[in-house]
């Protein structure tokens, strides 16, 4: 069994099909494919890649996982708290929100501008609704199910990688896991090797193409900043890269 994992994709949708164009050729159905979060967010295409991951699972044989990244995180508490306003405002929501619906990113916009500094004082509720609705009940299942974690053969995948202070990996705390902890990934010395996405640290080379930042026994694969979507085989850990897709 192999286990091929996909960095942060960030509504990249051209640089998705073709990474999923590439792990479809080599998996088997033995194999897993574990997705590392961050599906959503800065790049034009957000409800299409989740179409895409959808759709990838379902034509596939193979196990398929879906992990939840920080954005999905955040995404998540603003629809159980219309006063939350942190995914909005820090996380480039609006191209995720204009992904589904152009009228909800316009009523939003307007919204807020009602509120003015109302919106930080009291923190005055916003019509997110007006997006939560307009996204397909198989998108939120797909959001109300990522999962945390996913482990097996000695490696160890999760978002942002572990605290490394905490040596038994099913006690890891799901914060850190979706966050990241200032000690990881220099402090880890786990035998576990640990596949993780979310810290934007890849290695350029002189001509600045980004390579997965290995560390000890883990692996960083988030390279979507710099328009290359990477996934990694383990154990071989043969790299799969897509060309530079621009988002934006």
């Amino acid at each position: 069994m192999a286990i091929v994992a996909v960095g942060d994709i960030h509504g990249n949708l051209p640089a998705l099909l073709d990474i999923l164009e590439q792990v479809s050729d080599v998996v088997t159905h033995a194999d897993a494919v574990v997705f590392l979060g961050d599906y959503i967010d800065r790049g034009p295409d957000s409800k299409e890649c989740v179409d895409a991951l959808l759709a990838f699972r379902d034509e596939r044989r193979c196990r398929v996982v879906y992990l939840c990244g920080n954005h999905e995180d955040w995404m998540l508490r603003t629809r159980l708290n219309y006063k939350r306003h942190s995914w909005l405002m820090g996380m480039d929501a609006f191209a995720t929100i204009r992904s589904y619906a152009a009228d909800a990113e316009r009523t939003l916009r307007d919204a807020m501008a009602e509120a003015g500094l109302q919106l930080y004082v009291r923190r005055t509720a916003l019509p997110y609704d007006a997006f939560f609705t307009a996204m397909p009940a198989e998108h939120c299942a797909f959001f109300d199910n990522l999962e945390p974690s996913f482990e097996e053969d000695g490696c160890f995948c999760s978002h942002a990688g572990v605290d490394p202070r905490v040596t038994i990996l099913a006690d890891q705390r799901v914060d850190a896991m979706l966050w990241g902890d200032e000690r990881f990934p220099d402090g880890y010395r786990g035998d576990a090797t640990i596949v993780y996405g979310h810290w934007n640290n890849a290695v350029l080379d002189d001509a600045g193409w980004p390579a997965p930042c290995i560390v000890g026994n883990t692996i960083g694969i988030d390279t979507i900043f710099h328009g290359v979507l990477t996934a990694i085989r383990v154990p071989d850990r043969r790299i799969f890269q897509s060309k530079r897709h621009r988002a934006s």
